[in-house]
């Protein structure tokens, strides 16, 4: 064992690097140029995914969101950051390598109500956009998801769960408590996987990432004891510098940098007496991820090259550890 796998034994931390599209036929998509031909804007393409997404109660009250979790057994990971944090790149990301690993992915299609139209496309829309070159955009915004994901006979391994970045943590309010329908996933009888997503260098400034930390410290608070915890590092491609020569992101300069850039997140979790010595500082998983790189091309798209496939082989062992 070299001393980079026994100071990542120390934090739990392995570093050994080593579907059917459902029938869309009867859904409108949104359109996105108005009768007159004016093309919309990105606010108006927002509204209008708003309209479509939410009841009149549900845009005047968050709390009034209602999702349904049929499978009460099957555990749910459930991505857990803000706007901007990733979190959609992911779930997408990891749809497409599961797939190619044998496990199909579907979209749950009761998890929100009829009313929900823009949930209703998402769903008939989702392999077109995991598979899409570009990433989304414009109408193939998603906000909420649940999807499925079964092995090679059709049993389920996990649901995967994506929600509005902003019910987990908005900065212009972040102390208002989770919402409702968040407190009814967390309490749901299923073992959840909570993959809280960090990234170095995130947000304006180190007061944004404090306050995401204290919100990210207030879930910590509030989930069952049964339930795992995995610390996704997202975006590390952005800082090359911190990489071995093999090409692998350095998981312990990235695990040093979130600490403290995020105080107090890992502190639930630090192991001590014997337990220390048996598993390790910490008992969580912790794992560096890349969705991909990005080109902005000239009419405003973003052409999404994968990264390689190590990330999502990392993120599916800490998932099922």
């Amino acid at each position: 064992m070299n001393d980079n796998q026994t100071q990542a034994n120390n934090f739990g931390i392995n570093l050994d690097n080593g579907g059917n599209t459902p029938n869309s036929e009867h859904i409108n998509p949104i359109p996105t140029t108005e009768p007159t031909g004016t093309v919309l804007t990105t606010d108006a393409i927002k509204e209008k995914i708003k309209q479509e997404t939410y009841s009149h109660e549900e845009q005047n009250d968050v709390n009034a969101i209602t999702v349904t979790i049929p499978d009460t057994i099957t555990p749910i990971v459930v991505l857990f950051g803000p706007k901007s944090s990733g979190k959609t790149l992911v779930l997408l990301r990891m749809i497409r390598w599961l797939e190619q690993n044998e496990f199909q992915v579907v979209p749950e299609m009761v998890f929100r109500p009829q009313h929900d139209e823009h949930y209703s496309r998402m769903c008939a829309e989702l392999k077109n956009i995991a598979y899409s070159t570009y990433t989304p955009g414009g109408t193939d915004q998603i906000s909420f998801m649940l999807n499925k994901v079964l092995d090679n006979v059709g049993n389920p391994r996990f649901q995967l769960l994506e929600a509005p970045g902003e019910h987990y943590f908005d900065v212009k309010a972040p102390n208002d408590p989770f919402p409702t329908y968040i407190n009814h996933i967390r309490t749901t009888p299923n073992r959840k996987v909570w993959v809280f997503i960090v990234e170095q260098n995130w947000g304006r400034d180190q007061g944004e990432r404090n306050m995401y930390a204290q919100k990210i410290c207030q879930m910590q608070q509030l989930m069952s004891p049964k339930d795992k915890v995995v610390f996704l590092i997202n975006q590390v491609d952005k800082l090359r510098g911190q990489f071995k020569p093999d090409g692998h992101p350095n998981i312990q300069v990235f695990f040093n940098n979130i600490k403290q850039q995020y105080p107090g997140i890992f502190s639930k979790y630090k192991n001590s007496g014997l337990s220390s010595f048996l598993y390790g500082e910490y008992n969580f998983k912790a794992v560096c991820f890349s969705s991909g790189v990005f080109n902005k091309t000239n009419t405003g798209k973003e052409v999404w090259t994968l990264e390689n496939d190590w990330y999502c082989q990392e993120l599916w062992k800490a998932l099922k550890a």
